[in-house]
């Protein structure tokens, strides 16, 4: 992505419209941790749009003749985030203090071979790098003297984005079409569409009662269109969870939920949506009900199927279907309902901009 210029942002300003919480870059939980964290911390590879493999702080890597083990090289730039260097053995030991994220991604406890260089096998032999090594899982924070220059990110949590704009912001990443359409008489301005990069779905435990309103493509089309304002489309395949039967054995689902509700986190505008046409095409014979939950009792009840049904927003693609999926209990029935993408809206003059694998948008060090 450039927004074309004849003059050059010398600081270049990002906007971070959501709250930045976890402080953990291997668990971004919205698009402002994703952005912060891709510009302060890198992934043994990268995976641009297309999904071509590039080197993160790994320069190089390559596999064995059972194409199971793998030797990553290390480049030399890797440090903590202190600034202090960082050996292969360093990595792999901090790998390993997460084996069991690494155990959900098939993978066994790394090694480190020399100074530079870690051997990581997998569970079955694989051809091509295993993409999984550009997970935010496998983040280390980057020495801020790599980062790139004339960056700097501002918290906006809360803040109307065209304040934020006005005030001199040059990148915010929006999934507001109302903002998309104001920006778009500011010629100072371009915008972006961001690949598809969520996907909104009904998950039901196995001992629900299967609610049939939205089976179909046309109710998906018709949710994408008139239940939610959100830059929507109807679910389209693949989907990647068909792929979680080969994962570890799950909690088993509880008995028959109790309640009559279709759950949805509290503050997601677009699951709310969702939640109520489904009610209300269910039809009153259900005696369904829509029902905002803080994030915390949404996970949990999720977890056990303590609910009719459940609203759930999932990434669009994953590298890691067995890890996305393991909080669900075995058996869930799941319904794609809509896909929905951001926009990038960028002030002219800004420095190159790349788009990675999860939509996510990264400046391009200069």
């Amino acid at each position: 992505m450039v927004a074309d210029s004849p003059t050059q942002i010398d600081t270049f300003t990002v906007a971070l419209l959501e709250p930045v919480n976890s402080g953990d870059a291997t668990s971004p939980a919205n698009d402002s941790e994703r952005l912060l964290y891709r510009a302060t911390s890198d992934t043994p590879l990268r995976l641009d749009c297309q999904g071509h493999a590039l080197p993160g702080f790994a320069k190089s890597w390559e596999k064995d003749s059972t194409s199971r083990t793998w030797t990553l090289t290390l480049n030399d730039r890797v440090r903590s985030a202190d600034g202090s260097p960082m050996t292969a053995r360093d990595v792999a030991a901090w790998w390993n203090e997460r084996l069991p994220v690494e155990g959900a991604m098939a993978l066994q406890p790394a090694a480190a071979l020399d100074d530079r260089r870690i051997s990581v096998s997998l569970s079955g032999p694989q051809d091509s790098v295993p993409t999984m090594l550009a997970d935010p899982a496998f983040s280390l924070a980057i020495d801020p003297t790599q980062r790139p220059s004339g960056v700097k990110f501002e918290l906006e949590a809360g803040t109307d984005p065209r304040d934020a704009l006005d005030r001199g912001a040059d990148l915010v990443v929006t999934r507001d079409p109302a903002l998309v359409d104001y920006m778009a008489g500011r010629t100072e301005f371009t915008t972006f569409p961001l690949p598809w990069s969520r996907t909104y779905v009904l998950v039901q435990p196995a001992a629900a009662q299967p609610i049939e309103a939205v089976r179909g493509e046309a109710e998906r089309r018709s949710l994408a269109r008139d239940a939610v304002s959100a830059d929507a489309r109807a679910a389209e395949p693949p989907f990647w969870w068909g792929e979680v039967a080969a994962c570890p054995a799950r909690l088993a689902s509880g008995p028959t939920p109790g309640s009559s509700r279709v759950a949805y986190v509290r503050g997601d505008e677009v699951a709310r949506g969702l939640a109520e046409r489904i009610v209300a095409l269910a039809g009153s014979g259900t005696r369904l009900s829509a029902a905002a939950l803080e994030p915390a009792d949404f996970a949990m009840l999720l977890q056990t199927g303590s609910d009719q049904a459940f609203v759930v927003a999932l990434p669009r693609h994953t590298l890691t279907p067995c890890r996305e999926s393991a909080a669900w209990p075995a058996g869930v029935r799941i319904q794609p309902l809509i896909d929905t993408r951001a926009h990038a809206i960028v002030r002219k003059g800004a420095p190159p901009l790349t788009v990675e694998w999860d939509g996510t948008v990264r400046v391009v060090p200069r």
